[in-house]
């Protein structure tokens, strides 16, 4: 499995390479109220718009992230209160059948 990460890697960062190579045109951009940039190059402009896309995917990954947290803790502690309350009403179906078969028995007692 590392061989093909590995294979992989190679090929993304060969294309990224070639990808600079082929477009190291300088290109300028123009943002509002009059605001440019020097003259950049173009896969530059490319790397720098993928990179801000990960940092902002990352960061709402991890607001995603710690809200899910929070009703995994919740959700584990209404399984928690769940299984008490499974093992008492057990508890107390047990008491109840041993005090039927308490009755059963002294009944048959009664009678003779």
């Amino acid at each position: 499995m590392t061989y093909v990460k590995s294979i992989i890697l190679i090929i993304v960062l060969l294309f990224l390479i070639t990808f600079g190579v082929k477009n190291n045109q300088p290109a300028s951009l123009n943002y509002y109220f009059n605001i440019t940039t020097g003259a950049i190059p173009l896969y530059g402009i490319v790397y720098i718009s993928i990179i801000i896309g990960v940092v902002i995917g990352m960061i709402v990954g991890i607001f995603s992230r710690f809200t899910l947290q929070g009703k995994v803790r919740t959700l584990q502690s209404e399984v928690k209160e769940l299984k008490e309350r499974a093992v008492e009403e057990k508890e107390e179906r047990e008491e109840e059948r041993k005090e039927e078969e308490e009755e059963k028995e002294e009944k048959p007692e009664r009678e003779d």
